[in-house]
């Protein structure tokens, strides 16, 4: 049984800035250790994502575990190869059918129970923040709505932490290893909360035991059942996709009116605006809170675009909120490009937009640092840029128009699309901006809010 990283390797000894230290997460691609992960970032720390391929039935979380990595900006991720079927003895390593959620209720540690796996896990992650220099590790296991697993219980957090400072040589040497199970007496709907207010896209996560072959969660093992209920629990939708399961052809609407398109390059032509109710993240300029807040109407495909048509042709935005984050958001801009409307989606950068219908025009709000959210920004979005699309930076202060004029010129995305530089209302004069744009003969257009001016919703 060998332990190797794949190559090629990840770069983990670039400097840490000042004054944030770094930390080994744990990260499997699951619901749990992705919050561990956003967590980590939120503490401070400068993230470098452990995960271990060891040889469970499937290669699904692994990818999940890259996508997250890449959502969440870590400074290193690293996916080490440890084939535990060289012991087996459970039914994610073994020859072992995976139970389903109501078999064998009475049995005290089920069968998916590897091993000593969070053991061996720990012990890598502990091997991997003494090279690094870490001395603090975080866990994603909890001991509220569990499988009953004896390694995510706190007593073996504890104990794993006493041995951390005997068994290597900077715990001997005086470091102090500090194992973080933040997760550890949360319920899975409060993870799942304290994940939203991270900004946690639960949409790239994979939690599922004994998934399709083309990555479908199964929806009947312990561990889909858990995730399910807790959605359920924390009142948010669930954006799982399940074998079987038809796609979503409900919506959460919050409002549904005619004005005129106050932004993008179609201002002030007649628009039919379709706000979606919900969203992850928590800009420091929001002006459509109550988005996030509300669970609006849950109302049918069929009948959002009846109500289309109830108030008129022409141009229809669908923002939010977030519209990406629901999933039946893209049978939803189908249905609305078949009735052949002109369809812009205003969304943030934070959620890939690759799979959106091509018939749609994507209005992408890259994040600005003033937003507060810059770091949850898709790179992977700019590379599927088409000249129909419009990039958006919303600007707080100089310092954000400055990092946005060096980011449309890095990446030329001047010559990919439509660039928008937006002031926000009362904290940054346009007339400013647009001086600062003559100036540095910026290829952008400056984009003034006209729903605003006009006083109209």
């Amino acid at each position: 049984m060998t332990a190797k990283p794949t190559h090629p390797p990840h770069t983990d000894d670039r400097p840490a800035p000042e004054g944030r230290p770094k930390a080994v997460v744990l990260l499997s691609g699951g619901l749990d250790s992705t919050v561990a992960a956003a967590i980590a970032k939120a503490d401070g720390f400068e993230v470098h994502a452990l995960t271990v391929r060891y040889g469970q039935r499937h290669a699904v979380e692994v990818d999940a575990s890259r996508r997250v990595a890449t959502a969440l900006g870590v400074a290193s991720h690293r996916v080490v190869d440890l084939d535990l079927r060289a012991i087996g003895g459970s039914a994610l390593t073994d020859d072992l059918a995976v139970p389903r959620a109501d078999s064998d209720p009475t049995a005290a540690i089920p069968i998916t129970y590897v091993p000593a796996r969070n053991t061996i896990f720990l012990g890598l992650a502990l091997g991997h923040a003494e090279v690094l220099g870490a001395q603090d590790i975080y866990i994603g296991v909890s001991s509220v709505d569990f499988s009953g697993y004896p390694d995510c219980r706190p007593a073996f957090v504890e104990a794993f932490e006493r041995l951390a400072q005997v068994a290597t040589k900077a715990g001997v040497e005086g470091a102090a290893f500090r194992i973080h199970a933040p997760l550890q007496h949360l319920t899975k709907a409060e993870t799942i909360r304290r994940g939203l207010e991270l900004g946690v896209d639960f949409a790239l996560t994979h939690t599922c035991y004994d998934p399709a072959p083309d990555g479908a969660a199964c929806g009947a093992c312990e561990s889909c059942r858990l995730r399910r209920a807790a959605f359920e629990a924390a009142g948010v939708p669930d954006p799982t996709r399940y074998a079987g399961a038809s796609p979503s052809t409900t919506i959460r609407i919050l409002e549904l009116y005619r004005t005129l398109q106050g932004e993008t390059s179609f201002v002030g032509m007649p628009c039919i605006i379709v706000r979606l109710a919900g969203c992850p993240l928590r800009c420091s300029y929001c002006d459509t809170a109550y988005a996030r807040e509300t669970q609006g109407m849950e109302l049918s495909i069929e009948e959002v675009v009846r109500s289309m048509r109830d108030l008129g042709p022409g141009l229809v935005a669908v923002t939010g909120g977030e519209p990406l984050a629901q999933p039946g958001v893209h049978a939803l801009l189908r249905a609305l490009a078949d009735d052949g409307r002109t369809v812009l989606l205003e969304t943030s950068g934070a959620f890939d937009v690759s799979a959106v219908d091509p018939r749609v025009r994507r209005i992408i709000d890259i994040k600005t640092p003033g937003s507060g959210m810059a770091d949850k920004n898709l790179p992977g979005n700019l590379a599927v840029l088409r000249p129909l699309d419009e990039l958006k930076f919303v600007l707080v202060d100089r310092a954000d128009y400055e990092w946005s004029r060096e980011l449309v010129r890095q990446e030329r995305l001047d010559a990919r699309c439509t660039v928008l530089f937006s002031p926000v209302q009362g904290k940054l004069d346009p007339g400013e901006v647009g001086k600062w744009i003559i100036a540095d003969r910026l290829p952008v257009r400056l984009q003034i809010q006209l729903h605003r001016i006009l006083s109209i919703r």
